[in-house]
């Protein structure tokens, strides 16, 4: 990433972290209902083995602590504990324009701790997909065939 994108960061209140190898805008904000949505979905409808524990808290009480400085849509909900967590939830997002994202919803210990929105194409537009753009990956072999 820029060094300049980084010190924008900054000078906008944002504090940069380093969360192992990856940077980090460090903030504190209520997940918005998009997001929160999305994550809902992700546990209703791509749930990677059993989710109950996760289903405990409300996702609209999540807090996005981070997000990454390289421009993705990625969000982190609790800092240090992202690289001990499990994959929970894994989907694919089909955006209108036909680019696409991966999207997997990490978890530990029955706490939801990291969306991580991968693109295929690493020049798409950077965004945290609408619900329509979601569904699984078998959904998408279907639609494929």
């Amino acid at each position: 990433m820029a060094q300049g994108c980084a010190a924008d960061n900054q000078a906008k209140g944002f504090r940069i972290g380093n969360n192992g190898n990856k940077r980090l805008v460090i903030m504190d904000r209520a997940i918005n209902p998009n997001e929160a949505a999305v994550v809902q979905w992700l546990l209703d409808h791509a749930s990677v083995g059993d989710v109950t524990a996760y289903r405990l808290h409300p996702v609209e009480e999540l807090r996005v602590v981070g997000e990454c400085d390289c421009g993705c849509a990625s969000l982190y909900f609790q800092l240090q504990e992202w690289r001990n967590a499990s994959m929970i939830a894994d989907a694919l997002a089909v955006y209108p324009d036909g680019q696409q994202a991966n999207l997997i919803l990490r978890g530990r210990e029955g706490q939801i701790v990291f969306l991580e929105v991968c693109d295929i194409d690493p020049r798409a537009p950077h965004r945290v997909p609408e619900i329509s753009n979601l569904c699984t990956w078998e959904e998408r072999g279907r639609q494929l065939l």
